[in-house]
Formats: structure tokens, sequence, C-alpha cells
């Protein structure tokens, strides 16, 4: 412990008044219980070092003193085994507060919804919005072709082991028992002993684990996402769309809301940079995901079956149809038959659904009588349905079947459709093996697609082969549980039409048309750098030029998808930079698809954090270019993001409600017409402020000592040793930063409370314009008018306000190089007094008091940490560092916390 004396006196942290009565009384019960369980593990000085050190950095912070030396000398003069616990004390305070405030947001939403209120960003304000400006027939026919496509990934950006998650997840349970209406004094005294406990074994509880997770421990944990809350919110998205299409006939009449929905996933399937994943983990994570499936489908047929307990004698006869298809079931299981004529001899189209059931479970076991398809099993679904509708049984008809139906409409035998992604280069490797100097030319490798290999070619490397079988499993997969199961080929860093045609010529070789005749593969180029995006429009034209791949295209309904990457190209450009170029793309081939009859699908590979366009999804959608997403928006959701917005059933529900919201306003003719006046208008001044903002970036990175400056001013390295995910942080095994993943670029400049990558260049590229004459009005016009704009200078807002420059200063400090330090420090004054004066705000956030409230909330606990982190990074750094393995602990538990303080990581 430190030689100090302790302050407990507190009253600097109290709540600020406006924070709501539920959830102040939610945090304080937390943090009571929080210190009784440090108190009574670790002893009573831990907990009042605990509250000295929060305590000294708001009072650092009020008094408006830069200078830190005095209190980081405080800081160093705790025992580092002290120092350990007390990173993971405020790691877990942390975790608890969000936990209250997710559950306050919630109330409040479920507050405005029992007044009658209409959420302004969901899906009855969106279809109202919609109608108003194009009529009810044209908004039906919108959600006609609707499709909304989520896709999970699994980068290493979940900063704590599921461990840790599911024991957050209990003390949500028990928050959430005091809303039960019954609960008394003696409930109470319960709850707060279950929180005791539960608390204690989250404090008990490794934060990280002991080794790296595999590829497929991976896959289990976003499945358990994917099979629990994203199976039980589908159908009441679509309820809530067809309520809000005619409230009145809802659930007694066919609905007017198809299926839109499709789950993704890369987990198990993106083998790039990452040799872990191999095809037989794909062929795992495929029948995972089936099992998965077919499982949650059984079980819910049984759920049904249960609660139809229609009678034949009492107004529910059979149709003569589903009779003929229960004699048929009834020879299939003859032995489920003769129980069933005893339990059940009137409740027929139960009798059916336990049938259906059985079935599911023999497809999801390799049994006998399985079904062919999940279109059989709809197909039974709408068997029951038409029986019953016959009889007069609407409300039967449209009541939980149809919940049933639209779940097996969604996820299929397959719950998400497996993605695999795999670098160009590695395709041109293999391709030059199997045939010299093929790699880079179109026409013949078109030729290979079409005609097939010389009897006997076949690689002899383990890459060539692990490619070749990769595809095989794709196969595999799409014969047994349908083609949708696994039929997406993602090439990264796709820079020619050779790049794609080199995976159809591959698919030959792995999969000869005489062996899978209906071997469905969708080839997805994926453009990141902004150089990439800029050829984009070129590259599809070659693709189009040849007449297989027209032809190709005529057969799925003239439908492309191409990728666009954010991670990448913000990392090569910039924030605004790589935002105009990805926006110039859109509008471009929006404009190019409609040009070519071309049914466009924009797959977005959006990140988590600011600097790899993060932030509100439903407002970056409203910022779409012109015509970019008419109808059909498909997203990655990576990280902690999928287990933010999925975090429950109501918080999954509340985020695809916004989706939809955003995806019908930017759908409409009147949308798209406005956003292409806005792009026309702004379009030079964009140019400029892109440029200009690059250069500034490039300049930055391409400075003599930066990957060493960026070394040793963040925790890059100790991240690295966090067991968070299975890729490696770099592509190769060079270690400069052209092979550096985005993700831990990221994630280490938001450790060092930087936040770089969020908003460097954002300045100059404001000030470009501002230095014309009318230039700061225009600026204004266009963050007011453009959907584009406004939210870009809302991710750098917010950013710069998760930012700290007394602390940055600090972490900058240790990277060793002033003249690097001097231009960060000067483009971060840059870009806040720019953003000010376009934003009309005099302090950052002003006009968005939740989120500063928010920040405001966690500043003690992150500031605390920070400081740990800097004090011990100054002794890894120093000139005399050991790697003492304490410190390194340290570091990663303060890297854990920042990520649940500051809400985000990479």
């Amino acid at each position: 412990m430190p030689t100090m004396r302790i302050r407990t006196d507190r009253p600097i942290r109290e709540a600020p008044p406006t924070m709501p009565v539920d959830l102040r009384y939610e945090i304080t019960l937390l943090t009571e219980v929080l210190e009784a369980v440090l108190a009574e593990c670790e002893g009573q000085d831990l907990v009042d070092t605990m509250n000295w050190l929060r305590d000294a950095a708001v009072r650092q912070r009020q008094s408006g003193d830069f200078d830190l030396e005095p209190l980081l000398e405080h800081v160093a003069g705790i025992d580092p085994e002290d120092a350990h616990r007390l990173a993971q004390a405020y790691t877990l305070h942390c975790q608890l507060v969000n936990i209250a405030e997710d559950r306050q947001r919630l109330k409040t939403e479920r507050m405005k919804g029992r007044n009658g209120q209409v959420n302004d960003d969901g899906i009855v304000a969106g279809i109202s919005e919609v109608s108003g400006l194009v009529g009810k027939e044209d908004t039906q026919a919108l959600i006609d072709r609707l499709r909304i496509h989520p896709v999970f990934t699994a980068h290493p950006t979940e900063a704590r082991r599921r461990a840790i998650t599911d024991g957050l997840r209990r003390v949500a349970a028990e928050l959430k028992r005091y809303d039960d209406i019954e609960v008394d004094d003696a409930r109470v005294q319960d709850i707060r002993r279950r929180l005791v406990e539960e608390i204690t074994g989250l404090w008990r509880t490794r934060p990280f684990r002991a080794d790296r997770p595999r590829p497929i421990d991976e896959v289990r944990r976003v499945l358990a996402v994917l099979s629990n809350q994203v199976y039980e919110v589908a159908a009441n998205v679509y309820r809530e769309v067809d309520r809000a299409l005619d409230a009145p006939t809802v659930g007694a009449r066919p609905p007017r809301t198809p299926a839109f929905l499709r789950y993704g996933s890369w987990v198990g399937g993106d083998r790039d940079g990452n040799p872990f994943v191999t095809s037989e983990v794909t062929r795992e994570t495929g029948e995972l995901h089936a099992a998965e499936a077919l499982t949650r489908l059984e079980r819910s047929t049984r759920d049904l079956a249960w609660t139809m307990t229609a009678s034949t004698h009492h107004g529910a006869p059979v149709s003569d149809e589903l009779e003929a298809s229960l004699e048929a079931d009834r020879e299939r299981f003859p032995e489920r038959a003769q129980a069933l004529s005893v339990t059940l001899p009137d409740m027929l189209h139960r009798e059916k659904l336990v049938y259906a059931a059985d079935r599911l479970a023999a497809t999801r076991d390799d049994g006998e009588h399985a079904y062919d398809g999940p279109e059989a099993f709809v197909a039974d679904l709408d068997l029951v349905q038409r029986s019953l509708l016959e009889a007069g049984n609407r409300r039967l008809a449209y009541g939980g079947i149809q919940d049933l139906r639209w779940r097996a409409e969604t996820f299929g035998f397959h719950l998400a459709s497996l993605e695999v992604r795999q670098h160009s280069a590695v395709h041109a490797r293999v391709l030059e093996e199997l045939s010299p100097g093929v790699s880079e030319d179109a026409d013949a490798l078109a030729r290979l697609a079409e005609e097939g290999w010389p009897e006997g070619t076949a690689p002899t490397s383990d890459e060539g082969r692990e490619v070749l079988e990769t595809i095989r499993v794709m196969s595999q997969l799409q014969r047994r549980y349908g083609w949708e199961a696994c039929h997406r080929y993602i090439i990264s860093f796709t820079t020619q039409a050779a790049d794609i045609l080199a995976v159809r010529a591959l698919a030959t070789a792995a999969v000869p048309p005489e062996e899978h005749p209906d071997f469905h593969l969708t080839v997805v180029p994926l453009f990141e750098t902004r150089a990439d995006l800029e050829r984009a429009p070129a590259v599809l034209d070659e693709i189009l030029a040849q007449p297989a791949e027209q032809a190709r295209l005529d057969s799925r309904g003239r439908e492309l998808e191409v990728m666009i990457g954010y991670s990448d190209s913000a990392k090569d450009a910039g924030l605004l930079a790589a935002n105009v170029a990805l926006h110039t793309l859109q509008g471009t081939l929006a404009r190019w698809a409609r040009e070519h009859e071309v049914k466009l699908v924009f797959f977005h590979g959006r990140g988590g954090s600011m600097g790899r366009g993060g932030g509100p999804l439903n407002r970056a959608i409203r910022g779409q270019g012109g015509g970019s997403v008419d109808g059909r928006f498909k997203v990655t959701e990576q990280g902690e993001v999928i287990f933010s917005r999925y975090r429950s059933v109501n918080t999954g529900r509340r985020h695809l409600e916004r989706t939809v919201n955003a995806v019908l306003a930017t759908s409409v003719p009147h949308a798209e017409e406005r956003a292409w006046r806005l792009e026309e208008r702004y379009a030079e001044d964009a140019r400029r402020m892109a440029q200009a903002s690059e250069r500034a970036f490039r300049d930055l990175i391409e400075a003599e000592g930066f990957a060493d400056y960026f070394a040793n001013a963040t925790p890059y390295e100790e991240i690295g040793q966090l067991q968070i995910g299975s890729r490696p942080a770099h592509r190769t095994k060079a270690r400069d930063l052209s092979s550096l993943r985005a993700i831990p670029w990221v994630f280490a400049w938001s450790q060092s409370r930087v936040n770089l990558t969020g908003w460097f260049g954002v300045g100059t590229g404001l000030e470009e314009i501002a230095r014309d004459e009318g230039g700061l009005e225009r600026l204004r016009v266009m963050n007011r008018d453009w959907p584009f704009f406004a939210p870009v200078l809302e991710m750098a807002e917010m950013s710069l306000a998760k930012a700290d420059r007394i602390l940055g200063k600090h972490a900058l400090d240790l990277g060793g190089n002033e003249e690097i330090t001097r231009t960060i420090i000067e483009e971060w004054d840059r870009t806040e007094r720019m953003i000010l004066e376009v934003t009309s705000q005099d302090v950052l956030l002003e006009r968005q008091p939740a989120l500063d409230a928010a920040i405001s909330l966690r500043r003690a606990d992150v500031d605390a940490l920070s400081l740990l982190q800097i004090s011990t990074l100054s002794r890894l750094r120093g000139p005399d560092a050991e790697g003492d393995e304490l410190d390194q602990a340290i570091v990663k538990m303060t890297v854990a916390g920042l990520s649940a303080g500051l809400q985000n990581t990479g």
C-alpha cells in the first residue's frame, strides 16, 4: 500500500442531480455491493485506496492543473499487487455501471411506449414517414423487397471472457427481479444476497483466458447469441412491421411482412491472415450452425404443438390435404402414431406438429425420415395454416404458426449463412502453382472457370490443397443443409477482375460441375484501400465484359454483391478521407448499377469504433450515397458490437427497429434524389477536404520513427498478449504498420486516451474550406443539411469527447518523439476548434447531453485506470525496463477496464 494519507470522504463522487432516480439507485446499490465484496475479499484498505485514487483524479480534473506528475508519483508508489487489484476493481465497477445504464435505457423506452409516444427512429415512425411520401401501395412494395442482412464477425474486440459476460448477465437478471410488482422486503434482501454472491464470483474469476481462443470457441460464442437473442427477436420485428402496416387486423389476416432478415457469419469461415481457420474448422462450423438451427426449430415446434389444443370436435377439423399428410407421417413413425392416437385422438393439428418436430430431430441427427431441406418444413407449416384457415380459425393460423414460419424462412437449417473470406494474394499463389502466369490473365481464368482444368491438375503445396478443400467443404455443406448454408466467398484486397475470376477458376478445380451441378458460389469482391475503392467501377466493368459473368448475373436476377471496407480505408487515409471515398463510391456504383440494370447489394464492412466506420448505425444508413440502399442493406457486426446490440431480446429488437426505420427512409425516391442533389452540390468541397485531410494523415504515419512511436505511446504490445481472439494482430510475419490489422491499430489509440484514428486530419480538412470567403458558413449548412456529413463530424466529436487531453499528452510523451507529439497535439487543437465552430457549440457534446452524461458517469473510473496504465507503461518503456510480468498484467487489466469504461475497443 502507498505511504500516504487516504481520504475516504467522497462528496465529489455523488451522482449528478439530473440522473434518473432508478439509475442512481441501481448504481449506488451495485457500488455498495462491490465495495462490500472487496472489503470482505481483500480488506478495507483496498476499498479506501480505490476511492482515494478515483477522487484524486476528479479533483485533478476540476482544478484545471495539467501537471500530473505529483499524482503519477503517488500512483507509482502503489504496490504492484495492489495496483493490479485496483485495476480489476475499476474494471468490474465500469461493467456494473454499464448494466445499470442499459437497464435505464430500456426502461425509458418502455415508458415512452406505454405513454403512447412513438419512437422517432422506430418501425412505426419509419413506415408512417415512408407512407406519407410515397403512399401505402408503394410502401408495401418496398416492404416486399426489403432485405436486411447483418453478418457477425469474430474480430478480437471483445476484451472479456465469456465467463465474465455470463456472470454480468446474471447480475442483470437479479436487478430485473426488482421490477416484479410483487417484490417485498424479503425479496429485496434476497436480491442483495444474490448480487453479493454473483459479484464475489466475478471478482474471483480470472479476468482473461489462460490461452488464446480457438476459432471453434469463437464460433460457439457467436452461436450463443444467434440461437438465443437473434432467433427470438426476428419474429418480434416482423410482427412490429406487420402491426405498423395495418394494426387493427394484425394476427387475423395473411401477414403483409415477408421474412426480410437474413443473418450471416464469418466466424469459422474468415481465414484472411488467420492460419487457425482451416477447411476442417469451416466444416465443423457449418455442422454446428445446422445442429443449433435444427435444435431451435425442433424445440419451437414442440412448444407450439403443446399449445395447439384445437379439437376436431370443437371447430377445428383438418383439411383433406392435411389428413393425407398425416397418414404419410403415421407410416413414417408408427410407434409415435400409436401413442398419439391414445393421447391426442382429436388434436390432429397438434399431431402434425409433433411429426414435424420428429423430422427436424431426424434431420439434425442424420436419421431416417429427415427433411430434404427447410422448404419441406415450411411446406408442412403452410399445410397446417391452410387447414386451420379452411375451418375459419384465422387467429390460430396467423399466430404462433406464423412466428415459427417466419423463423424457418429466416434461419433455414443453417441459422446464419457461413461466409468464407481469403486474401487475393493467396489465390494468386495457388494459381501460379497450378499454371504459371495465369493469375493476372482474366481471359485465361474465365476459360478455366468455364472449361475446367487439364486432367490431373492439382496443387502440391499445403496452401493450395487447403484452398481447394475449403471450396469442397462449401459444396458439401450446401448439399446437406441447402445452398444458403455456405455460398459466399469474399475476396480481401480485390484490385482487378482477375482476382474475382481466380476464385471461379479455383472452384472448377475443386468441384468440377459434373460432381455438383447445382453448386452455388457467390463471389464477392472486397475493396478496402482508398485506391482500391476508386478502381472498383473499372473492375466491375471488366467483370461484366466476360460473357460467362453476364450469363451468371442474368441467372441470378441481375443481383450483384460488392463489399466495401471501412477499417483499412480509414487506416490508409484517415477518417474523413476514407468516408468521403466510401460515400463517393456508393453514389458512383449506384448510378453504374442502374445504367447496367444491376441490382447492386452493398456489403458494408463497418467496425465497432469511430475509426473503423462505427457509431450509430441508423444515422450512418441515412447518410449513404444516393441510390445505394434501395431496400437492401448488408453490414458486418463485429466483436463487442454484437454483444452490445444483442445483449438481450429487447436490445436486439430496438437495434433492428432503428435499422429498419433507416433503410426504409433511405430507400424512397425522395431521399435518393435529395442525396444525389447534395452530393453534386458539395462534391468539390468534399474532394478538397478529403485531399487535405489525407495529406495530413499520411504525413503523420509516414513520419520517420512513427511505428516505434506508436508502439511506445500505446499499449499495443500488451493488447497483442490478450487472449481475446484467434487471429494474429498482423496479416503477415512482418511487424510494420502496413501489415498491422486495423483493429489493434484503433484499439491501441483508444487505450492511450488519444483516439487518434477517430479524428486526426478532420481539422485540417475542415480548415481547408473554412479559409474560403464564406467557407465556415458553407460548412455549417453542410452539417445541417447533408445526412452524410453530419454523422462524420459526430463521429469525430465523439472520439474527441472520449479522448483526454491531459492523460493523452502523457501517453504521447512515452512515444519519445517531440516532433510527432507536437504534430498530433496541433491537429487535436485544430480539429476540436473547427468542430466547435462548424457545429456552433461552446464545448464538445453540448447538443448531446445524454452521451455527455454517460461519459461523465464513468470518467472517475476511466481516469484512475488511465493513471495506472500510464504509470505502469512508464516503467515498462523506461531505460531499465525488464518486462516484469506483473507490470504487464496490470496493463492488460487496465486495457480491459478502459474498454468497459470507454465502451469501445477496436
